[in-house]
């Protein structure tokens, strides 16, 4: 009686591994379907919400949304809406930019970014996010400085330095670990950001779901006739590096 109960524990004990093992490697196969975007402060302040899901008949919904914006029979909103009920929300990163002129005399521009995870509406579960996550940013004139990052745990230490040109127009930085980061702009013209970055779950042992994601947004900053600073952002149509260089 003993050997029947050990080894029905035994059975119980390989059942309960094995079912915990196979919940944790199972990834829900996701797929970018749109970005949605909000500005305020004037234009000065800008997010970009990126909504990645599951269940998605890719075919189906790229065919609706490439007919919609040739017959422009759609605005952002109701793609945005259509996008939501494409599948089941998984994923929902967003990417907050905004800049501000201290000094309204003079060409120097404060500029900060955050990045979060958010809940998409209908969102349940959170079992997604960025990993290698990476930011590259460039101007037409601009110069470059005074860069600073928040880490996500006040307590790390061991961020990455951001890598400056010598004349002041690119930088890089790795953004692992960082929930934002600033920096001064000196001059108007165009800055570009352009973050690359993987989507892993986040389970006790991660799995990849999404490799070489791109997000690219510029900010073109000018002054008016009247001496007010303007902010213009432009995100691009490109969720991947794939579909940026093909």
């Amino acid at each position: 009686m003993r050997k029947i109960v050990f080894v029905f524990l035994i059975i119980a004990v390989l059942a309960v591994i094995g079912g915990y093992t196979f919940l944790e490697f199972r990834v829900n196969e996701i797929f970018f379907v749109t970005d949605r975007t909000e500005t305020w402060a004037f234009g000065k302040e800008m997010v970009v919400r990126r909504l990645y899901n599951s269940g998605v008949d890719i075919d189906a919904f790229f065919d609706k949304t490439e007919q919609s914006l040739i017959t422009a029979e759609f605005t952002e909103d109701e793609l945005y809406a259509a996008a939501l009920i494409s599948g089941t929300p998984e994923f929902y990163p967003a990417f907050y930019f905004s800049t501000y002129n201290p000094e309204s005399g003079k060409d120097i521009f404060e500029f900060s970014a955050m990045l979060r995870q958010e809940f998409a509406p209908n969102q349940t579960d959170f079992d997604f996010t960025k990993v290698n996550l990476r930011v590259e940013v460039m101007t037409d004139a601009p110069v470059i400085s005074n860069v600073e990052l928040r880490p996500e745990d006040p307590s790390q230490k061991n961020l990455a330095t951001p890598v400056i040109s010598a004349d002041g127009r690119s930088m890089a930085v790795d953004l692992s670990g960082v929930s934002g980061y600033s920096l001064t702009l000196t001059g108007t013209g165009r800055v570009t950001f352009q973050y690359t970055y993987d989507i892993a779950t986040s389970r006790l042992i991660p799995s990849m779901a999404l490799e070489e994601q791109l997000l690219i947004v510029h900010a073109n900053i000018s002054r008016g006739p009247n001496g007010e600073f303007s902010v213009e952002y432009i995100n691009e149509p490109y969720s991947s590096l794939e579909e940026f260089f093909y």
